[in-house]
């Protein structure tokens, strides 16, 4: 246990202690065969045991005979009255005898030797079973499990065309009759396209539409009568210029005269 783990667990204790906190034992959980989960405090005579139900519920679990992966127990009244533990008995290819907690040689199982009626924890190795079976353990527990089938080599019978005959089917014959399509996925992909280019020539209509009112509207531009042109020449600047300049020479006479 962590250092973390080991505080809270400390705390929660000095709070139970003064009074903060209530006794509440801590629930562990468990699956049985049909993949229920239950929660117990631990799988022995006495504890009272709860069931997850299927609205997420803790209830209380209902009188019975259960098994998880390693024990068989029953309920009375909520709380557990016996429990059994399982094992398989079974040797070595050796003939050392062997015992498995557990429902089955799997991966997670616990695994002893067992010498004169005494069980002991097996040695980290890989073991072979009576049936072949390979199992490695570690810590004394199953981490791998290789049966003899998926060790057996498979065997692959070739002929050659002379010995096949002339009905034969041909290595490339084959994978080309696997590959042909099923005229299901055929008239499937055949509406598909169908969809596909129908869309696309509505896609065009529209668009050939509107190019033609653009160019319509382009066309009746061009006919339009253009406005006056504007014209302004140095000439007509300086013949402005010097008009101006009299006018102002006349009334400046008129003046003087007066």
């Amino acid at each position: 246990m962590s250092n973390s783990k080991n505080a809270i667990s400390e705390i929660k204790k000095l709070m139970v202690q003064f009074g903060f906190l209530s006794a509440e034992p801590t629930l562990s959980s468990f699956k049985l065969e049909d993949d229920t989960i239950i929660e117990a405090e631990a799988l022995e005579v006495g504890k009272s045991i709860f069931k997850i139900n299927e609205l997420f519920e803790k209830v209380t679990l209902e009188d019975g005979v259960f098994s998880t992966s390693e024990f068989n127990f029953e309920v009375v009244d909520g709380k557990i009255s016996v429990v059994k533990e399982i094992f398989i008995d079974a040797k070595l290819k050796d003939g050392t005898d062997i015992s498995i907690k557990g429902a089955g040689v799997e991966a997670g199982a616990k695994i002893f030797v067992v010498k004169d009626g005494v069980p002991t924890p097996a040695p980290d190795a890989t073991h072979e079973l009576e049936d072949g079976t390979l199992v490695t353990t570690k810590d004394g527990e199953i981490v791998s499990v290789e049966s003899p089938a998926a060790m057996a080599p498979v065997e692959i019978n070739v002929e050659s065309p002379a010995e096949a005959g002339a009905d034969a089917v041909s290595p490339v014959e084959d994978k080309t009759s696997d590959k042909q399509m099923n005229p299901e996925h055929m008239d499937e992909m055949y509406t598909m396209m169908k969809e596909f280019v129908t869309k696309c020539g509505s896609m065009i209509q529209k668009m050939e539409g509107q190019y033609s009112a653009l160019q319509s509207e382009f066309e009746a531009f061009k006919k339009e009568p253009a406005g006056s042109k504007i014209s302004y020449s140095k000439t007509d600047f300086n013949k402005d210029v010097e008009d101006d300049l009299n006018a102002r020479l006349k009334d400046l006479k008129s003046l003087q005269n007066k």
